[in-house]
């Protein structure tokens, strides 16, 4: 018997990755398929997985990584040198695919994308043109192939997500923070999240912590109804209240015993507004931005002071993250910040 962990196929992919950052792959134990289910063997437990004991002696039903399914199906439909230039990643949100596919396969990207929804079993595919743009955060995606409906229900860690992510935006990337917002202690809580969009952080702070309230700000309209429908089926309508608009006029200031600023590219231009939006009292900043390696963590933490100095108020930095790269040699962090 061999510890393993079950994960449907459509997550397998994602998760070996996840289990080889960790180093928590038994590479002496093949990794096995049956039905829908895909069996990891595993060298110690994982937090947050479905592990259990799996007999793997004599098994031969093996795991063929879908990379390498998808490789063999293209052979012969597309030149076999662009073959190897194949993306190796993507990105799944509900049933529906997203792909970067390099310029050189451009002209075979149709039939490419075919071949990655059989095999990894998504209804929609899309491409991705040219990532999240402007202050709407808007996707800039192309249908591929499959239903023009990408409209789809995401679920992770025990919460749906309902998104079109052809015209929202839903940062994959950002599970892990997801779900340590899951686990902050804000019982009884005034919340504030200056940019909610569909739910990305405020869900988890209502379905798992319980606070009072959480006001949840997002200037896309779209993003709100979406927000509106994930807030009422996932039981919380009655914690979230949607404000549509720009944070710094409809943020309520002098309210919050956290404020949650889950942007990048520009959330530093909001620290001022995030100061008056706490109870005078204080509380606690969750500040996501970009940044150049270079200036980590000096940078990210001096914005803070400087904001919190500016606004007559102490400040203690409580953690410091990577939250994940986001560009060469630029990173995404988050700084938690106690504010007096």
């Amino acid at each position: 018997m061999v510890l393993a962990i079950k994960v449907k196929k459509g997550d397998a992919e994602k998760v070996k990755r996840k289990l080889c950052k960790l180093g928590a792959m038994a590479s002496d134990h093949k990794i096995l398929v049956l039905g829908e289910w895909v069996y990891f063997p595993i060298s110690k437990k994982i937090e947050g997985f479905d592990t259990q004991d799996v007999d793997l002696c004599g098994r031969e039903n093996l795991w063929i990584p879908p990379i390498v399914q998808i490789r063999e199906k293209l052979m012969g439909k597309i030149p076999e040198s662009r073959i190897a230039e194949l993306p190796e990643k993507w990105d799944f949100i509900g049933d529906v695919l997203i792909l970067k596919l390099p310029k050189s396969l451009e002209q075979y990207e149709k039939i490419a994308a075919q071949a990655y929804s059989e095999i990894l079993e998504m209804r929609s595919v899309l491409k991705d043109s040219g990532g999240i743009i402007g202050q709407m955060r808007e996707p800039d995606f192309k249908l591929l192939f499959g239903d023009s409906n990408t409209e789809t229900t995401h679920l992770e860690n025990g919460i749906r997500y309902t998104l079109n992510p052809a015209k929202v935006m839903f940062a994959s990337g950002n599970v892990d923070e997801r779900v340590r917002m899951s686990k902050i202690m804000c019982a009884g809580e005034t919340i504030v999240d200056m940019f909610a969009g569909i739910g990305y952080f405020t869900l988890p702070l209502a379905v798992y912590g319980k606070p009072k309230r959480i006001y949840a700000c997002e200037i896309n309209p779209l993003s709100v109804s979406y927000l509106r429908r994930n807030a009422e089926q996932n039981g919380v309508s009655k914690i979230v209240e949607p404000l549509l608009g720009d944070c710094r006029e409809v943020a309520p200031e002098g309210t919050a015993d956290r404020v949650m600023m889950g942007y990048v590219c520009g959330t530093k231009d909001f620290l001022d507004k995030a100061m008056c939006v706490l109870k005078p009292e204080g509380g606690i900043i969750h500040y996501h931005e970009t940044y150049p390696n270079a200036l980590l963590p000096q940078n990210a933490e001096e914005d803070v002071k400087n904001a919190a100095a500016r606004a007559g108020r102490k400040c203690e930095i409580l953690r410091f993250t990577e939250v994940k790269s986001f560009s060469p040699g630029v990173s995404h962090i988050v700084v938690d910040v106690k504010i007096e």
